[in-house]
Formats: structure tokens, sequence, C-alpha cells
């Protein structure tokens, strides 16, 4: 199944309030190609638009439904309970912060809201993380959004957030 690709813009208003748009586009085309018409539709936006376009990115989706993950969430699953995991970049002072939302109470250290970063997964995940994984003829390595790799885990924990219910 295709997934069609994301171009999504980001606005700040004069009183500082941000929001977003995104418009979909047929897959297919080359990166340069994507890049292209994003920056071609940034310009037709800001002529119909009274905000600032402060940035904008592309999302390619990936269709996942054959690897057979999870068919179904966990009873206990809780997307307002994340796992928060930050990594030093190889630029001082730069990091990479992310949230896993629903994470494995089981990977939590006992008594703490401590990740359990010698667990299996939590390992392997926090390994892909700061060294990449191998693709065909490369390997991809994590990123800050600078595009500094990442080099350590600075700190890895429970956290509850709400979310867009």
């Amino acid at each position: 199944m295709a997934v069609a690709v994301t171009v999504r813009y980001d606005f700040v208003d004069e009183k500082n309030k941000t929001s977003f748009t995104k418009i979909r586009v047929p897959t297919g085309f080359s990166i340069a190609q994507y890049v292209e018409f994003g920056v071609a539709m940034a310009q037709f936006i800001a002529n119909i638009s009274s905000c600032t376009i402060t940035g904008g990115s592309i999302t390619f989706g990936i269709d996942l439904s054959g690897l057979g993950l999870k068919t179904a969430a966990n009873v206990l699953a809780d997307v307002a309970q994340k796992a928060y995991f930050a990594f030093n970049s190889a630029v001082t002072g730069f990091k990479k912060r992310l949230r896993i939302p629903t994470f494995d109470e089981a990977k939590i250290n006992a008594g703490t809201d401590g990740v359990d970063t010698v667990d299996t997964a939590v390992a392997a995940f926090t390994t892909a993380m700061t060294n990449g994984i191998v693709v065909t003829g490369a390997t991809i390595q994590p990123s800050t959004e600078r595009g500094q790799d990442l080099t350590s885990l600075v700190e890895a924990r429970e956290v509850f957030r709400r979310h867009r219910g």
C-alpha cells in the first residue's frame, strides 16, 4: 500500500502563537522533486497567509502493516505514560530529546522513574539511536534537528503527559 508523502508548514502569528498545515502529495518522486515542490508551495502559501512561515518538513510514510508488530494495544496501554530519552550530540551543548508513548512499565526500574537501560530491548533502541542502523549501502544515523550525530544517552525516565483525545 503506497502511503502519501506529507509536506508540513509551520506558522507563527504576531502574538507568537503557532500553527501548521499539511499537504499530502503522491509517492513516486525523488527527494529533490519533493523539496522543489515544498519550496514552491511555501511561496504560494505565504502569498495567501498573513502569518510567518517558520519552517517546513517532508514526511515519507512507511507501510508497517505486513510486519505483524502488534495487532492490538495492551489493555494497560496509556499514551500519556511515556519514556523520556535525552541524547548528547557530537556538538557539545546540543541534545536530542524524545518521548516514547505507552512505554512498557516492566522496563522501569522498581521504585524509581528510571528506565532500565540494560534491558535488552531498551539497550537495542539506545544503540540504534547512537550508532545508527545499517541499511543497504549505508548506515543511517539519527541526529539532532541540526543534523548532528547522537553520541550517548544522557537520561531515560518515565514521564506522564496529557494527550489529545
